[in-house]
């Protein structure tokens, strides 16, 4: 695998973007970028532009090949020439969030409909959800000692979760490594003001993916959640509604960068 990624050219780079690989290929491209993070944040701005040009011809005639492939290259060459000017950073969150969106939803709604929400949650949520019950199971029992404060190194260099920087008004109520399916997890729960009782979940989920933060509801509750490369976060509310916790999402998706 590794060597296969060692052979990666800009032209799989474009190749990717544009949906021409087959599975193993793609696996190969994801397999090199995820230790190319210059070469990601190149590919992401791409996908990026791809998603931003079928936005705007949403509602307007299909444009055909040429038009789309004309004007992609268009948009790519002066996207590139304004990268030479700066450092190449990651791609904002912003733009991450359109690319997410229509990567994983189309040119549909941002909301998910009756139909998506009745499927079974992803694997992450049900993780999330699972460790969120265990974590209203041990809070009110004496024997079990709490957490009141983050060793994020520590748990970094324990479980290779990079956890992003939360609100300083949370107070933090109990924080835990928990067994998933996926691989130890982080566990955090705080009450987070209006939002109430906050659980906070993350997990390294196998596979090298990029999800922006969107909401589903699963039962009473509402959850977000989203991956940036390996690692998947997961938010559960005691309260608040589902735009305010896409904003909570967004906000510390925005830290990891």
């Amino acid at each position: 695998m590794q060597q296969a990624s060692d052979a990666i050219s800009e032209l799989d780079l474009n190749a990717y973007v544009d949906d021409q690989l087959d599975d193993w290929q793609r696996l190969w491209v994801e397999e090199y970028l995820s230790h190319q993070p210059d070469a990601a944040a190149r590919v992401m701005q791409d996908l990026h532009l791809k998603r931003e040009l079928r936005l705007c011809f949403a509602g307007a005639p299909e444009p055909n090949s040429a038009q789309r492939s004309a004007g992609l290259s268009l948009s790519r060459a002066l996207k590139r020439d304004e990268r030479l000017r700066r450092v190449v950073r990651l791609v904002p969150v912003g733009a991450l969030l359109l690319a997410g969106w229509l990567a994983n939803e189309g040119l549909g709604p941002l909301s998910v409909g009756k139909v998506v929400a009745s499927q079974p949650p992803h694997p992450v949520v049900a993780a999330a959800i699972s460790a969120r019950e265990a974590s209203m199971i041990r809070l009110p029992m004496r024997s079990q000692p709490q957490i009141h404060e983050l060793d994020r190194d520590e748990l970094r260099a324990s479980t290779g979760i990079l956890l992003p920087r939360f609100d300083s008004n949370w107070s933090i109520r109990d924080a835990q490594v928990f067994p998933s399916p996926q691989g130890p997890g982080i566990e955090i729960v705080f009450d987070a003001g209006s939002l109430g009782r906050l659980n906070h979940f993350a997990v390294r989920s196998g596979d090298f993916a990029v999800t922006l933060p969107h909401v589903e509801q699963h039962g009473a509750r509402n959850v977000a959640w989203f991956q940036i490369g390996e690692t998947a976060h997961v938010l559960i509310a005691e309260h608040g509604d589902r735009d305010e916790l896409l904003k909570i999402a967004e906000d510390l998706s925005s830290t990891l960068y």
